[in-house]
């Protein structure tokens, strides 16, 4: 028998979130959070809030999908990634010199 080398999985890295604007989105839209937890998490409110204060800031792309989805808004337009949050210090950056 020939011994085949074993397979060895490479866990890739979870991005973090650097922040969301679900807040801002319930009062544009009038909605509360209880409203939304219901929506989109079978009503589980406390997690929901951990993800609004930051407390959570890996979630898994089903759940940034469902919350986005009940805010009737693109998961780009609720979540901000690091890669945003980079893009936005850059371009400050750069207006602030003369």
């Amino acid at each position: 028998m020939t011994d085949k080398p074993k397979k060895v999985k490479v866990k890739k890295q979870k991005e973090k979130l650097h922040g969301n604007r679900i807040k801002q989105i319930l009062s544009e839209i009038q909605m509360s959070q209880q409203e939304l937890a219901d929506l989109s998490l079978d009503g589980d409110a406390a997690f929901l809030s951990k993800i609004i204060n930051g407390h959570r800031r890996c979630i898994s792309l089903p759940i940034a999908m469902k919350i986005a989805k009940a805010l009737s808004k693109k998961v780009e337009e609720v979540f901000i990634s690091k890669d945003e949050n980079d893009l936005k210090r850059a371009k400050e950056g750069q207006q602030k010199k003369p």
